[in-house]
């Protein structure tokens, strides 16, 4: 209360001193309460301090530790895409057309399977544009055939969507993959899809927020090769936490595995190491890969953790390496 408020509660006490006293009175209450407030507002802070510190402890522990399983790995079927990022973490806007060979695809995935006895959460088919492979829909068999309990998503802008016959329709509904597009200010008619995929009983929910645009993050690299591996493994959102398998080898991250796209573009020659990744034909069994995806890799030298940043809105790449640069 504000001493006009109090003024008007007394105002009615016919005694001076009495109703000075009672002003008084509520004057002090109100200047505890407001102190209690005061105070309450810094221990909410200090718990709040706390409970970030701790979650942010949780998180690095938990990327060092290695875990019982894999909660999920990235395959990208298709290297190449039809939209135009700016700054992409796959590398997708500079690559060329390229696939996942589907024979060796289903080696990995059966290699993958042995190692794991199908204890991997979920797989998510991606790219690129992983609908670009005019194939997409076999691959799905593929992993539904060993993995049968896993969850299968497919990652994708959603442009091509509208454009799949019905052998693609019927092969997401036979092997219960979920479809999880991420939404870009782009034009699609996304009703439409949902009408399909319900026609079909197949699963739509978006990757990213329905009603929030996909934003550009910038992806700053250190060219030199200078940054410190350890801090950048264990504060990246990426490292043990978006595993990418291609051509039987497994990284912590997908930088490393798409860099190929930078280094023939720019002419660069970022080195992927045989420590950046683990062999799965060579891995003697789950516990040795669930080991190396908690250590920090030589590559993530390269990677400027502290500087990634969102810019705001989505943006079209330019193609030019000041996308990857602390450079303006």
């Amino acid at each position: 209360m504000d001493r006009k408020t109090i003024d008007n509660i007394v105002w009615w006490i016919p005694l001076k001193k009495l109703r000075n006293s009672v002003r008084e009175y509520l004057l002090e209450i109100n200047n505890l309460n407001n102190k209690l407030e005061q105070i309450n507002n810094k221990v909410n802070i200090i718990e709040s301090t706390i409970y970030n510190n701790y979650m942010d402890l949780y998180g690095k522990i938990k990327k060092l530790t290695p875990q019982g399983y894999i909660d999920f790995i990235d395959i990208d079927i298709a290297r190449h895409c039809n939209l135009n990022c700016y700054s992409c973490n796959h590398f997708s806007q500079l690559a060329k057309e390229e696939y996942y060979d589907i024979e060796i695809f289903e080696n990995d995935i059966k290699r993958l399977y042995g190692l794991s006895n199908g204890l991997i959460k979920k797989f998510h088919i991606l790219g690129g544009e992983p609908l670009l492979n005019i194939n997409c829909k076999d691959y799905f068999y593929v992993v539904r055939k060993y993995f049968k309990y896993s969850s299968i998503w497919l990652i994708t802008n959603g442009i091509l969507l509208p454009k799949q016959d019905e052998s693609f329709w019927l092969s997401c509904k036979k092997n219960n993959v979920e479809i999880h597009p991420t939404k870009y200010p782009i034009k699609i008619d996304w009703d439409n899809i949902k009408r399909i995929c319900s026609n079909y009983n197949v699963v739509l929910s978006f990757f990213n927020n329905e009603h929030v645009l996909k934003e550009s993050v910038k992806t700053i690299l250190n060219l030199d090769g200078t940054s410190n591996v350890f801090d950048n493994f264990i504060n990246c959102y990426l490292a043990n936490n978006c595993l990418n398998l291609h051509n039987g080898k497994l990284f912590s991250c997908g930088l490393p595995a798409n860099i190929n796209a930078f280094n023939n573009h720019f002419s660069m020659n970022i080195k992927v190491t045989e420590q950046d990744y683990i062999d799965i034909y060579k891995a003697k069994d789950y516990n040795e890969i669930l080991q190396f995806l908690a250590k920090p890799m030589p590559f993530c030298r390269y990677c400027d953790i502290t500087k990634w940043h969102g810019i705001g809105k989505w943006e079209t790449s330019k193609r030019n390496i000041e996308e990857y640069t602390n450079n303006n």
